[in-house]
């Protein structure tokens, strides 16, 4: 049942990859059937609790830093918000914190960050738009550690 689950969450990841990619712009149901599957891999192998404050602090944190970036685009960019930050990598960020326990969470946010950053850096010559597909990037990230953590049994993505 967990193979297929992450199966289907992965292809889910892959299609968001693709169409941030491609179209700039990323479905919401590409974005719920993600949530929902992330969310239900996390709650496979968690218990009830752990798994609703895994969540509350994994959403506090993502709107600490939202908040931060509001301000920062409002003060110093004299911009709104979803001019320089898109709704979709928001909405991305929310389902990385539905689908992870928080200490992975965290590591995989900031090295998902970083990811995309690099590989920005890497392949912007070749982009016809001069923002990044960060929902993109961070999805193919995730995929990434997911197969990482079947291919590697030592890996526990969901251990508190």
């Amino acid at each position: 049942m967990n193979l297929y689950i992450e199966i289907l969450f992965i292809t889910t990841l892959t299609m968001l990859f693709y169409q941030d990619i491609k179209e700039r712009k990323i479905s919401v149901w590409i974005l719920i059937a993600g949530l929902f599957l992330g969310g239900i891999l996390h709650f496979l192998q968690q218990n009830q609790k752990v798994f609703i404050a895994s969540i509350l602090m994994n959403i506090t944190v993502i709107a600490l830093i939202f908040g931060v970036l509001c301000l920062y685009a409002k003060i110093i960019l004299q911009n709104n918000i979803f001019e320089v930050f898109g709704m979709g990598d928001l909405l991305f960020f929310i389902l990385l914190a539905v689908s992870l326990p928080i200490l992975s969470f965290l590591m995989v946010f900031i090295f998902s960050l970083l990811f995309s950053l690099l590989v920005f850096i890497l392949v912007k010559r070749r982009l016809n738009n001069k923002t990044v597909p960060l929902a993109g990037l961070q999805s193919l990230f995730l995929i990434l550690v997911l197969v990482a953590n079947k291919l590697f049994p030592k890996i526990e993505l969901y251990t508190i």
